[in-house]
């Protein structure tokens, strides 16, 4: 028998197929199996099953540009590859709930009982099982253990591909029993598709078309994680229109193209991509990627933004191959509809002719979910408190009996208070968002009868982000605690206050991989007090790294102090990384207690750094 855990290439005399352990007529045969491969069960193992990969590689559409203008049509045998197995250790859902092994949550076993993956958790890589190129099918399948697998392929002219699948395997009667599809090269063109509407019917973040109508003249900007892009898939400025293009589609015919197979653009278009008057904001022609797309108001407009796809005003658009930017998700009878929708207000306080008046104060509220059983009721009646006034926030009266329309669209107080005078008898609802738009656009409905005063008090609103703030200050006792007494009430260290704050270090919040995170605040700087604010730092509800470092200091202590905490703690220690836990809508104050090198080690008392200063 062949010893495939040490040699998984080892093939007999023959030479073209991979012996490994069988399934006997008896059941599974185990010995020499990879441990971390689960085996098939006796009630899955049919009759006409077999051990043996069958492989077929084929071209999963027709491309009339692949290999230089050869061409290659869907459903080509692709004869020359590359390969690797992989044991697919991923979570399994074949055990429901209740069931042995997951619910309840008990036993000697559990959570190892449990193949859930959110209880069993994701493991850090999956092993590879063999690799090997096409000859290893030239007479032949491979013999593999019960289990389960992903089978990778790549081939010159194709993008990788591949297929999971488990063993025992169907038994074909001709052909084979795993197919993998390539996507031959060049890919398609993508395509990021939004739909830029006036939010007024009602003002709810959310397009409810017909009632609302597109606006034109918006222009689309995206960005990736290098920064702004400028250009399409083929080097051009963005919107380039292409001879034979079609205006719908995009897609540009084979004859339209030049003799190396590339469009041919047209003089004078592109850099530009405008939303047209139905409101579509298309942009054609990109490669794969997460972009973040942004709508811009004409020059000269007042429209205030009111969707967001998680806080602040871009929306990230996740796009592949062949994407045409239209989804199911904003409609119910599921036709296509652009993925990315962008609502704006205008300004408008009209007199409304009423003798009535709705007032409140908008304020910022955090969110404190139980345990068990959650948060029930609005927003400051269960499971929250107020944080802070919101600053001059937007405000739109909708009336309801009036095919829910907005009849006044304004702005409230810098103390978050508003007064709607003149309001009419009637039902209405109250939509409230502020303008960075880092907080959860919040409604509420409202009844004027006979003329009177409705107080709405305080009309709560959620946070998108975590934020973290605090400062970053010369420690001159070394005890980790910012001793500062401000005098003057400027929040900021002025000399004879105590320990000053120190300008210009940077602060990151990276994976605890070390990798600097994707989204949301990733980096920023003290200012000239060495104070700093990540107000939007992403809410993962997963431990993230917040490193604060410098070449020139070492860190004496952290004192942090989270919300709901009621004393701040502090540790001491030179440790430039700190976890935090970030939660939607919460907050947490971190000082970092900073001192200079002993750059001889003369003191006694401050560590040296190696020579670096």
């Amino acid at each position: 028998a062949t010893d495939a855990a040490a040699n998984p290439q080892n093939t007999p005399a023959q030479g073209q197929s991979l012996f490994l352990p069988l399934v006997s007529a008896g059941g599974p045969d185990t010995a020499g199996v990879n441990p971390d491969i689960p085996t098939a069960t006796a009630d899955k193992v049919q009759a006409a099953a077999t051990s043996t990969l069958l492989l077929r590689v084929i071209s999963a559409r027709t491309e009339p540009r692949a290999f230089s203008g050869a061409g290659v049509s869907k459903g080509d045998p692709i004869t020359e590859f590359k390969y690797i197995i992989n044991i697919d250790n991923s979570g399994t859902t074949e055990q429901r709930s209740p069931a042995d092994g997951c619910s309840p949550a008990e036993g000697a076993d559990y959570p190892a009982s449990c193949h859930w993956t959110s209880i069993a958790g994701v493991a850090s890589s999956s092993p590879i099982f063999t690799q090997g190129d096409q000859n290893d099918f030239a007479t032949g399948g491979l013999v593999l253990p019960n289990g389960r697998y992903l089978i990778s392929v790549l081939a010159d002219g194709y993008k990788l591909d591949g297929a999971h699948f488990s063993v025992p395997l169907p038994n074909p009667t001709s052909g084979a029993n795993v197919e993998v599809e390539l996507q031959p090269q060049p890919l398609p063109d993508a395509s990021i598709h939004a739909f830029v509407f006036e939010d007024i019917s009602p003002t709810n973040g959310a397009p409810d078309v017909p009632a609302e109508h597109g606006l034109p003249g918006f222009v689309g900007h995206i960005v990736d994680y290098l920064g702004d892009v400028t250009t399409d898939v083929y080097g051009n400025p963005l919107c380039t229109l292409y001879q034979g293009e079609d205006p719908v589609t995009h897609v540009i015919p084979l004859a339209s193209l030049d003799a190396d197979m590339l469009p041919i653009p047209i003089a004078g278009t592109g850099g530009e991509c405008v939303s047209d008057a139905n409101g579509d904001l298309v942009i054609p022609h990109l490669g794969p990627n997460r972009y973040a797309f942004s709508a811009v108001a004409p020059d000269g407009a007042n429209w205030i933004q009111t969707t967001t796809l998680e806080g602040n005003h871009d929306w990230d658009a996740w796009i592949m191959e062949g994407n045409t930017g239209l989804d199911t998700e904003f409609v119910v009878a599921g036709e296509p509809f652009p993925a990315i929708i962008f609502g704006f207000v205008n300004k408008s306080t009209p007199n409304l002719g009423g003798s009535g008046h709705i007032k409140g104060v908008v304020a910022a509220a955090k969110a404190y979910v139980p345990a068990t059983s959650g948060v029930t009721g609005e927003p400051g009646i269960t499971g929250a408190k107020i944080d802070h006034p919101m600053e001059t926030p937007w405000i739109s009266l909708n009336d309801l009996t009036n095919g829910d329309t907005a009849v006044w669209v304004g702005q409230g107080n810098a103390n978050g208070a508003f007064d709607i005078g003149n309001v009419p008898d009637g039902n209405y609802m109250l939509a409230v968002w502020d303008e960075p738009q880092n907080y959860i656009l919040a409604v509420q409905n409202v009844t004027v009868s006979n003329g009177e005063t409705v107080d709405l008090g305080v009309i709560a609103m959620l946070g998108w982000w975590t934020k973290f703030d605090g400062y970053i200050f010369n420690d001159l006792n070394r005890n980790g605690v910012m001793d500062w007494t401000d005098l003057d009430g400027d929040n900021c260290p002025d000399p004879g206050e105590g320990e000053l704050g120190v300008p210009g270090l940077t602060l990151t919040m990276r994976k605890r991989e070390n990798s600097l995170m994707d989204r949301g605040a990733t980096a920023v700087t003290t200012n000239a007090c060495g104070y700093y604010i990540m107000e939007n730092a992403y809410p993962m509800t997963e431990w993230l790294v917040m490193e604060a470092y410098n070449d020139l200091m070492y860190t004496t202590g952290v004192t942090y102090q989270a919300d709901n905490q009621p004393e701040p703690a502090t540790v001491l220690g030179a440790g430039v990384d700190v976890s935090v836990l970030p939660i939607i809508g919460l907050s947490g104050r971190l000082d970092w207690g900073v001192h200079f090198y002993d750059p001889t080690g003369a003191n006694g008392i401050d560590p040296r750094n190696g020579g670096i200063v």
